[in-house]
C-alpha cells in the first residue's frame, strides 16, 4: 500500500475515533487539538497536510532535476462566496448574536465573543476575488525554502534564467504563487528579477479542462450532492448546528447557509492562523466530517474517479504527463533543470487521476459515508491550499536513473514503486508510456 496512504489511514483512524459523537457543548476556543482543521476540505491549510521533513537521501545517486506542480496558496473567497457571505454577515449573523443574548444558544462564551466582535471586511470585494492572501504568500514561500533546504544543489539561492522555468495560469492567485515560490528560493522581492512564462490562451498544460465540451457534460455532481444533503445523517448535522446556535423557525440555517458559515470560519482561520476565527465553535468536529464529505462527493464526481467516463479524467492532463516524462528522460545540458508550475484545484485533482493514485476500491456515494471513513479520495488531504507534487530525478553513474515522488513533502508511491516514493525512471516511463507519443490535441478531450 502507498506509504503516504498508510500514514494517512492511521492518522484518520485516530481522528475519526475521537469524532464519533456530536458534543453539543463543544468549545472551539478551549480545544487545543482542533482536529477538524485538518479536515476542512480544499480550504485546509497546507501546514495541516504536509509531512514534517523531506529525506533527500533516499537514493545514493545525485539529485539533478526538480519538477513541481502545485495548487495556489491561500486566497480570498470567490465572487459567489462573497455574494453569499455579505448577506450572511448581516441577517444570519444578527440572528446568531440575538439567539445567544436571549439565552437560546449553546455557544461557549469565548466562542461567542470571537463571533460577536467580528464584522465583514469591506475591503474584500469581487474586484479582488480569489486573490492570493498574505498568509498564502508566506505559506508558499516557506514550502520553497523547505524544498531548497532538502535539495540545495538543484535549487540554489541564486537565480539563473537558463535553469529555471516558472509558469502560472492567467489568474492572479497562481501568478502570485510562483512569485512567492521564487522569493522562497532567492530571497525577499527576488521575484522582481525572475522571468515568468506568460500563460497562453487556451492553456492545455495548466488548465486542461477549460476547452473540453466532453468534460463539461461529464462533470455533473448535482444528483449525488443532493442525495447526500437529503440523508438523515446530513439533516441531523444541520439540526445539531442550528440547535447549537439556538436558531428557531425561519431563522434556522439552510444547508447552503451552514456551508457559508463553515467557509467563513475556515477562511478567517487561514488568513490569521494564530487568532481564533469566528463561527468555528458552531460546528463540532463530528459535524465537520459530514460537511467535509459534501465537498469530497462534489469533487470526486467533478475531477476525480467519479467522473464518467473516468478515462476522460485520465486523458485531460496528457500535455502535463508528456511534459513530466520528457523532463525526466532528457539529458540535454541546455535544458532547464527546474520547472515550477502553479495551477488550480480541479487540474491538480485530474493529475492525480492521470497518475492513478488515491483511488478507492468502492466509489464514494451518498449512501456509504460510514464505510468511507478512511477513504483515499479526501480533499483535505489531496488538495489543501498549496498542495503540491514534487518530482526529483537522480542521476546514477551506473545508469538506471532514480526518481523520487513527493506530495506535500511526504513520499508519494506510484504503482510498482518503493514505499519511500523512490522509483526508476524507466519504470515511470513504462507506467505512463501511452502518453509519450500521443497526440494530446486529440487524446486530451477523449475517453479513448
Amino acid at each position: 500500500m502507498n506509504n503516504l496512504i498508510i500514514a494517512l489511514v492511521l492518522g484518520l483512524t485516530a481522528i475519526v475515533a475521537a469524532q464519533t459523537t456530536h458534543d453539543p457543548n463543544y468549545c472551539y476556543s478551549f480545544d487545543s487539538v482542533r482536529s477538524q482543521q485538518a479536515r476542512w476540505a480544499d480550504r485546509t491549510s497546507n501546514n495541516d497536510a504536509r509531512g514534517d521533513s523531506v529525506n533527500p537521501n533516499v537514493s545514493s545517486c545525485t539529485p539533478a532535476r526538480f519538477w513541481l506542480y502545485m495548487r495556489h496558496g491561500d486566497r480570498l473567497p470567490s465572487t459567489n462566496d462573497i455574494n453569499r457571505m455579505i448577506p450572511f454577515s448581516t441577517t444570519q449573523y444578527n440572528n446568531i448574536i440575538n439567539a445567544y443574548n436571549q439565552g437560546r444558544s449553546f455557544l461557549c462564551h469565548p466562542d461567542f465573543v470571537t463571533t460577536n466582535t467580528w464584522s465583514w471586511d469591506p475591503n474584500i470585494t469581487v474586484s479582488i476575488e480569489q486573490f492570493l492572501t498574505v498568509s498564502g504568500w508566506n505559506m508558499v514561500r516557506n514550502i520553497a525554502s523547505r524544498y531548497q533546504a532538502a535539495f540545495p544543489t538543484i535549487l540554489p539561492r541564486t537565480y539563473d534564467r537558463s535553469r529555471f522555468i516558472f509558469r502560472h495560469t492567467d489568474r492572479q492567485r497562481t501568478q502570485a504563487t510562483v512569485r512567492a515560490f521564487s522569493d522562497g528560493l532567492f530571497g525577499e522581492n527576488a521575484y522582481r528579477n525572475v522571468v515568468f512564462t506568460e500563460p497562453p490562451t487556451p492553456d492545455p498544460l495548466l488548465r486542461p479542462h477549460d476547452n473540453c465540451p466532453l468534460y463539461d457534460t461529464a462533470s455533473n455532481t448535482e444528483v449525488e450532492r443532493a442525495r447526500w444533503q437529503n440523508t438523515a445523517e446530513f439533516q441531523t448535522t444541520l439540526t445539531q448546528i442550528n440547535d447549537k446556535l439556538g436558531l428557531t423557525g425561519g431563522q434556522r440555517l439552510t444547508a447552503r447557509q451552514t456551508r457559508t458559515m463553515w467557509e467563513l470560519c475556515q477562511f478567517h482561520q487561514l488568513w490569521e492562523p494564530h487568532i481564533d476565527a469566528p463561527f468555528c465553535g458552531a460546528i463540532s468536529p463530528f459535524n465537520n466530517l459530514r460537511l467535509e464529505y459534501f465537498e469530497d462527493i462534489d469533487e470526486y464526481y467533478t475531477s476525480g474517479y467519479g467522473l464518467n467516463p473516468v478515462r476522460l479524467a485520465e486523458n485531460l492532463n496528457c500535455p502535463l504527463m508528456q511534459d513530466l516524462l520528457t523532463f525526466l528522460t532528457s539529458n540535454d545540458p541546455n535544458d532547464e533543470t527546474v520547472k515550477i508550475y502553479s495551477t488550480h484545484q480541479t487540474a491538480f485533482q485530474l493529475f492525480l487521476v492521470s497518475l492513478g493514485v488515491f483511488r478507492d476500491t468502492t466509489p464514494i456515494t451518498a449512501d456509504n459515508f460510514a464505510q468511507q471513513a478512511n477513504r483515499l479520495w479526501r480533499t483535505s488531504v489531496i488538495s489543501p491550499m498549496a498542495t503540491n507534487i514534487a518530482v526529483v530525478r537522480y542521476n546514477c553513474a551506473s545508469g538506471g536513473d532514480d526518481v523520487l515522488f513527493l506530495m506535500n513533502e511526504r513520499p508519494l508511491v506510484l504503482p510498482g514503486c518503493q514505499s519511500n516514493g523512490l522509483c526508476k525512471v524507466s519504470h515511470v516511463v513504462t507506467l505512463y508510456s501511452r502518453f509519450i507519443n500521443a497526440n494530446c490535441d486529440t487524446l486530451s478531450c477523449s475517453a479513448n
